[in-house]
């Protein structure tokens, strides 16, 4: 190590060369003794100095491998290479640039097991790509590399820029303090190694890239705890502030805790506000008919079980909320291969359209009050029994069962009637093929059980609730495409953007 006084003595002398080099023409032959002059006696004490400077630094990274990229200056590679002293080293070069590798291996006294060369094309990103991914893989995969990018063409060095901060690599450039227009070089000693902020680490990139894809697979807590740490740690945390509202919100959304899904969407919605300015992009009117529609449906849900559920199924805006809730929810659990748990949920649609449907005739399946009723419409709801080849009752149901629902609706000619159901083959759902589906889901392990459904069972079951889904929207006025509101939104991926 360089001590003070022979680090004084090393800039005394260097200001005695390098006033003379400065006095020396840039031209013609006295030019080329200038260069001459440059090379054996201005630069070797600017190496001195640089790598006295530099040097602790870089000891403390302890790097393995150095990649660089060869340009027609070898002076800012030699710099590096001395004040790093990496076990191994990778230079990229191209044909015009090969003739500098021996007076840069030759001056840093690198052995042959020290370092490594690939050619590469100027400004093609693959080849640069692929001979750093061969090497590093030769390395072993090693953290501890660093690429130095002062070196070779813009695209080259852009190149390996992309590459290095992509594989998470330390990125180094060899700048000055002051460069001399005149002799088109830093002014010796003013070199110095700096130490490039990794941009995809300062902005989060990765990090939000590894979020979003965990939103779209709707791992929701995973995606927020990624999301808590670019808040803490970006400089600014707004966009990460706004995808973990967002995260929250349909974490909760997801997990039926509407209360909550309804601040976090709000709290969603007023920092994208900030992030546009004010503006109310797509988006942000998409996420603010979401957080509408389920802080209405939030309010109108019954707070205890022994609570009525009429005003709830009665109202017409919070049914079609809670059936798309249900319904999107199954198809997230279908989506991560959860055939019990995504037909618990079709099962429980079934139960809510027949629930509002009855509710349209004053009906409380948990309490039902027949008083309105004339004695016809045990004959009738007997008929449907028939159908279905189970016996006569005696007496309406209380409470009102799955199925028990589906029969009043058609002893009382609701709109909504399975037998109204198109199937493909005339009109009509099958009463002894939903009852098996039913008992299929009654000896679930999620239900009554020990079995676990299949994805062919699921699926089966899905085509019948679809189809009666289908009915029942046109019945409510739903509309073809109306469940689409209720999809959960990925930045830069939905139509809401």
């Amino acid at each position: 190590m360089t001590t003070e006084g022979e680090n004084y003595n090393l800039q005394q002398e260097l200001a005695l060369v390098k006033k003379k080099w400065r006095d020396m023409p840039t031209k013609g032959e006295e030019g080329i003794r200038a260069a001459r002059y440059y090379r054996e006696k201005v630069f070797p004490l600017a190496c001195s100095i640089f790598e006295a400077r530099e040097r602790e630094k870089m000891r403390q990274k302890n790097l393995f491998g150095l990649i660089m990229t060869v340009g027609k200056s070898p002076e800012p590679l030699i710099f590096t290479l001395s004040a790093c002293r990496p076990q191994k080293t990778l230079f990229l070069y191209t044909m015009d640039t090969e003739k500098h590798l021996d007076e840069i291996i030759d001056y840093v006294g690198l052995s042959p097991s020290q370092w490594d060369k690939r050619l590469v094309e100027k400004a093609d990103l693959r080849t640069i790509y692929q001979a750093v991914k061969e090497v590093w893989e030769q390395w072993g995969r090693k953290s501890e590399i660093a690429v130095d990018i002062t070196g070779g063409t813009k695209s080259m060095a852009a190149g390996l820029a992309l590459v290095g901060a992509f594989l998470g690599f330390d990125l180094l450039y060899v700048d000055n303090t002051n460069f001399l227009q005149d002799r088109r070089c830093p002014e010796p000693g003013t070199e110095y190694l700096k130490i490039l902020p990794n941009p995809y680490e300062v902005f989060g990139v990765l990090r939000e890239k590894n979020a979003l894809e965990l939103l779209e697979r709707q791992e929701f807590y995973g995606a927020s705890q990624i999301l808590s740490e670019l808040v803490q740690n970006v400089p600014d945390p707004r966009r990460a502030q706004y995808l973990q509202a967002l995260a929250l919100a349909y974490g909760a959304w997801d997990g039926l805790n509407l209360k909550m899904a309804a601040h976090q969407l709000g709290q969603a919605i007023e920092i994208k506000k900030k992030l546009n300015l004010g503006e109310i992009t797509r988006e942000v009117a998409f996420l603010q008919e979401q957080q509408d529609r389920v802080d209405y449906l939030a309010k109108l849900m019954p707070t205890g079980p022994q609570r009525s559920t009429l005003d709830l199924l009665q109202d017409k805006d919070a049914v079609e909320t809670l059936v798309f809730t249900v319904y999107h929810n199954a198809q997230r659990r279908a989506h991560q291969g959860q055939w019990d748990s995504a037909s618990l949920f079709l099962y429980r649609l079934l139960e809510i359209m027949e629930q509002r449907r009855l509710a349209c005739h004053d009906i409380d399946t948990a309490q039902p009050n027949y008083s309105p009723f004339t004695p016809d419409l045990l004959t009738l709801f007997n008929g449907a029994r028939q159908d279905a080849q189970m016996e006569p009752v005696k007496r309406l149901p209380a409470p009102i069962a799955l199925m028990d629902g589906y029969m009043l609706l058609e002893a009382l000619n609701d709109p909504f009637r399975l037998s109204q159901v198109p199937t493909g083959k005339g009109k009509g759902i099958d009463w002894i093929d939903l009852g098996n589906q039913i008992r299929n889901r009654n000896y679930s392990i999620l239900a009554h059980g020990f079995i676990f459904v299949a994805e062919r069972q699921y699926r089966q079951f899905k085509g019948m609730v679809d189809r009666i889904l289908g009915l029942f929207c046109t019945v409510e006025g739903f509309g073809e495409k109306g469940g689409e509101k209720y999809t959960f939104l990925i930045p830069g991926k939905d139509s809401g953007n």
